[in-house]
This record gives structure tokens, sequence and C-alpha cells, in this order.
């Protein structure tokens, strides 16, 4: 099993915020994640569809896994999300990509789709990184 194969399925194991919320990574490369994740009553807005807090979340969560794939932990300095549709159906899929590594920090771009394939947001997500490796 490889360093990231073992990684995806430690976080898929761990039972803390990831497991809270359902999420439930799909596909990890160097500096890439995917992840999907169901929505549900819990996870609506007042109008029926996913809470942009939930999608932020998503957008949290993937980027900083896809960014602790070189073996370092990362904690979010900061991030922009655009909320471009409502998002509905069963599933939400994230995908994750650092676009920007240096020393201390890294960049990734987020993009969230519902189950239909349509993109509903995206996101910038700005990280430090911490001492100890994600899944320890």
């Amino acid at each position: 099993m490889t360093d990231l194969e073992l990684l995806k399925q430690k976080l898929n194991e761990q039972k803390g915020y990831m497991h809270f919320n359902g999420i439930e990574v799909t596909k990890l490369e160097p500096g890439y994640c995917e992840a999907r994740a169901p929505m549900g009553e819990e996870k609506l807005n007042p109008h029926g569809f996913a809470h942009g807090g939930y999608l932020f979340t998503l957008c949290d969560t993937v980027a900083g896994i896809a960014a602790s794939t070189g073996g370092r932990g990362v904690v979010g300095r900061s991030a922009d999300v655009h909320y471009l549709r409502p998002a509905g159906g069963e599933y939400i899929t994230a995908r994750a990509r650092v676009v920007r590594q240096g020393r201390n920090m890294a960049f990734a771009t987020v993009e969230l789709f519902d189950d239909a394939g349509r993109l509903a947001a995206t996101a910038g997500v700005d990280m430090f990184f911490v001492g100890q490796p994600l899944a320890d």
C-alpha cells in the first residue's frame, strides 16, 4: 500500500470531523484530493439547499487534505468561497488541487459539484503548514 493509499484509508476511518459530516475521500494524488459528502436534512438551509457553512466545510477539508499529500499537516489561514448555484441532490463532490506550495504555506483551488455534475461553488484556500503529518 502506498503512502497516499494509507493516508486515504486513515482519513476515511477516523471518527472526527470528517466522519461527523460524512466526508469520504474517493481519490488522492500528490497535491490533489477528491471527496464526496452526503446531503441530508441537517445540512440544508431554510430554502432546502446545501447550507453555505457545509459547503465551506467541504472546501476547507479537501484543500487541507490535498496540501497534506506531501507529508506535512496544514491548518487553514483564509478562504474565499464563491457560491454559484444552489446545491441539492444526494451528494456533493469536492475536488481540490494545490496550485502553489511554498516552504510554509500552500494555496489550493476547490470546485464543488452537485450530483447532477453542475458546478455549485468554487474556492481558493490558503493554508499554513504545521509540524505533524495529517493522519497521525
